[in-house]
């Protein structure tokens, strides 16, 4: 599947709901408006999880394959991009945890821009190299648990309400609400302990 380009949204055509039943009436052609409409979307979920280019692109592949499966289950009537997000997320997750990952960040193990964004932010300035400073935020959001990291991207990156959030990690609001708040702790806790590694590298 290539890169998605585009952007997304019911206004470039017809309602989701409508889509969904007009794919399940035989109309296949019609499930590629929602690929499009919500490929950007799925991308970066996966890409939250994944850091390969050919993984991410070869599960969001699988999650759409997946939605098409599961549309017989899909609930007319109720949206459709937490749904599509709750099988982004489980797909990134199966994957997931076929793989062992470190939970360490070392400071010996950052590249030179993103030691000197680290410099800039334990001395309180804005990073000199922005792209630097997103790789390491990235790097410390790959520490966290996978479903706390899911929860932090749909909700900061993606704009997700609590509930869609809840709904595309299959639990309730509160343990959404939950979760976020752990998720957020634990990105500060590391981050935190990225700029002691800087102070130590300078004292």
């Amino acid at each position: 599947m290539a890169r998605p380009r585009g952007g997304q949204g019911e206004a470039d055509g017809p309602e989701d709901g409508e889509l969904v039943r007009r794919t399940l009436a035989g109309d296949r052609e019609v499930f590629g408006v929602l690929v499009r409409r919500y490929e950007r979307l799925v991308y970066r979920i996966v890409g939250g999880f994944l850091r390969n280019p050919a993984d991410v692109d070869e599960v969001a592949q699988e999650v759409f394959v997946r939605a098409y499966v599961a549309l017989p289950r899909f609930r007319l009537g109720s949206p459709f991009r937490p749904w599509v997000a709750q099988i982004a997320t489980r797909a990134s997750y199966d994957r997931l945890r076929r793989r062992r990952r470190s939970a360490e960040v070392a400071w010996e193990d950052l590249p030179p821009a993103q030691q000197r964004a680290a410099e800039d932010l334990a001395v309180g300035a804005d990073p000199s190299d922005a792209a630097a400073a997103r790789d390491l935020a990235e790097r410390a959001l790959a520490c966290l648990n996978p479903k706390d990291r899911q929860a932090l991207i749909l909700a900061d990156a993606q704009g997700f309400t609590a509930a869609e959030v809840a709904q595309a990690l299959g639990c309730s609001a509160l343990a959404a609400r939950l979760r976020l708040h752990r998720a957020r702790r634990a990105m500060r806790l590391v981050v935190e302990g990225l700029l002691g590694q800087v102070k130590g590298t300078e004292g």
